[in-house]
Parts: C-alpha cells; sequence; structure tokens
C-alpha cells in the first residue's frame, strides 16, 4: 500500500476576504471550516487567530477558545500560529502556548516554528518597487530555543517552516542539539507574489530542498506556498512520499474558483489519489508525527 498523505489545511493565515469570500475569522467560522476541511481528507488544520473585523489577535483568550471551538467539532488535530511579524517578543509570541497547560480541550497538538530569518516584503515588478522595504521576519537560534522549550513544556510539537534551504540547515541542527525531537514534521515554504525572501513554487525549488533533507533523520515534510499555485511542490510531494499544505489562506486560487477550504482539501485529496496515495486519518497522522492522543 502506497503511503498515506497528510494534508494540513492553512484555512486563514492573515488573508482579507476581498480576493477570497471564504477566509473565516470567528471562532465558530474557524471551528466550522476545520470540521468541513476533515471531512474531505484533512488531518491538521493550522489557524491564525482573528478578530471580527478581521484583524490579527494575539489574545491567549482567543487562540483557546478556537482549539475548544475546534474540538467539539471534529478530531482534526490542531496546529497554530505564532504571529509571524505582527506581534513582537519571543515570551509575547507563546503566550497562548503558555496557557495551554492542564486540559487536552485548551491544548493545540502543534505550533509553527520558522526556523531562520528572510525579509518578507513585496517586489511589485510592473511598478519596479517593493511595496514595503522594512518587513524582516526575524527568528534567531535563541528565539527558536525559546519557542522550542515553552511548547515542549506543555506537550506541543513544533511544526518546522523552512523559507530556504538555510532554514532546513538550522533545523537539522537543532534536532543534532535535542532542541527538536524526531520524527520531524518539516515544511518547505515557497513564495510568489512578488515575495522574494523564499524559494519559488517550482519543481526544482522542490528538488533543491529535497537534496538537502537530511538523510539520517526521521522527518515528515511537506509543502506550501505563500501567495501562489501549490501544484509544481505538491506533484514532487506526492511522487517523492510527501505531504500537502494547501490553504486559501495562502493564496486564494482563482484559477479553481475562488474556492472554499473544504473544496480545495477536496482537490488536492483527489490530486493524491490519482498518485495512488490516500488521505491520512487524524490518528493516523498522529502516529507517523509522534503526536500523543
Amino acid at each position: 500500500m502506497a503511503k498515506k498523505v497528510i494534508i494540513m489545511a492553512r484555512i486563514n493565515e492573515y488573508a482579507p476576504r476581498d480576493r477570497n469570500p471564504h477566509i473565516p475569522f470567528t471562532p465558530t467560522e474557524i471551528a466550522e471550516t476545520a470540521a468541513a476541511c476533515a471531512a474531505e481528507g484533512a488531518s491538521i488544520v493550522h489557524f491564525h487567530a482573528r478578530n471580527p473585523d478581521g484583524s490579527p489577535s494575539h489574545d491567549p483568550e482567543m487562540y483557546l477558545e478556537i482549539i475548544r471551538a475546534i474540538r467539539a467539532r471534529s478530531d482534526i488535530l490542531i496546529d497554530c500560529t505564532l504571529g509571524q511579524n505582527t506581534i513582537k517578543g519571543d515570551a509575547a509570541r507563546a503566550a497562548h502556548i503558555a496557557r495551554m497547560q492542564g486540559s487536552p480541550a485548551n491544548r493545540a497538538d502543534m505550533a509553527a516554528i520558522d526556523v531562520g530569518s528572510t525579509n518578507i516584503d513585496v517586489y511589485d515588478a510592473q511598478a519596479k518597487r517593493f511595496t514595503t522595504t522594512d518587513k524582516t521576519y526575524v527568528n534567531t537560534m535563541s528565539t527558536c530555543m525559546y519557542l522550542a522549550s515553552e511548547m515542549d513544556k506543555v506537550g506541543v510539537k513544533p511544526h518546522l517552516t523552512c523559507w530556504a534551504i538555510p532554514f532546513l540547515r538550522a533545523a537539522d541542527a537543532l534536532m543534532d542539539m535535542g532542541v527538536f525531537q524526531e520524527p520531524a514534521y518539516v515544511q518547505f515554504a515557497f513564495c510568489e507574489g512578488g515575495i522574494v525572501g523564499g524559494h519559488p513554487c517550482t519543481i526544482a525549488s522542490t528538488l533543491a530542498f529535497l537534496d538537502v533533507l537530511p538523510p539520517n533523520r526521521r522527518i515528515e515534510w511537506t509543502v506550501t506556498c505563500k501567495e501562489g499555485n501549490l501544484l509544481p511542490a505538491a506533484a514532487v510531494a506526492l511522487e517523492r512520499g510527501g505531504h500537502l499544505s494547501p490553504g486559501i489562506g495562502d493564496y486564494p486560487y482563482p484559477e479553481l474558483g475562488c474556492p472554499s477550504n473544504a473544496e480545495l482539501v477536496r482537490f488536492f485529496a483527489g490530486l493524491a489519489r490519482g498518485f495512488g496515495r490516500e488521505p491520512a486519518t487524524p490518528a493516523e497522522t498522529r502516529a507517523m508525527l509522534g503526536i500523543r492522543a
């Protein structure tokens, strides 16, 4: 039997609704979206807490409310953000993680750590200028180690996002130190739409990551694309035993009619089946990633 594929639905990020009206904002919307994605084959949901007007929320209680709402509707694994560049300070970024002690109903299964720093300014090729010039996403090694330590205290597994090959090399070093435990869940994050701080979403870029994927590590790897269609990387992942992390939070998919997250999961689940790989269930995903029930 072919290896099953883990589908993580990246449902909202900080995307607005003007390009795709299906972006969920509220805890109820996020929870209903997560359940709908689970029904179509997703086994992990990745979310960013949002206020009712769509602005970023960094209230730890909002994160816990969202987690409880998801748990009440589905057994999908929960993966939350640490705020990216919208929140400053290591302790502030991990404040909601620190509140996850106690009842499993309040705890995410995973949370994202970006294992390096990069510029995330957008280049407007038509205007021949950058829309901003000061958006550096800073993740020092001390930050990565601190966030990993905070997650370890409450039993939350890091998912390791790599925007470029140096991130992957740093993840390998941190695994060597024992900061990150194996099996690791490593995400190759490709960048389109004028974001030049990461690799473009191409077959060649995906193969470049695989060329330096540590052969002596237990790693399950997945692909995502910020502001672009995931299909080129998805084809390599499905052929080479990787996994998929699509979502309208990253890209509205106008070529697919601006689908909902569940419709997008259904599309990629069908693609996986075309490669002979069935979507993994939440229980199967837990076993693959070493996450306790």
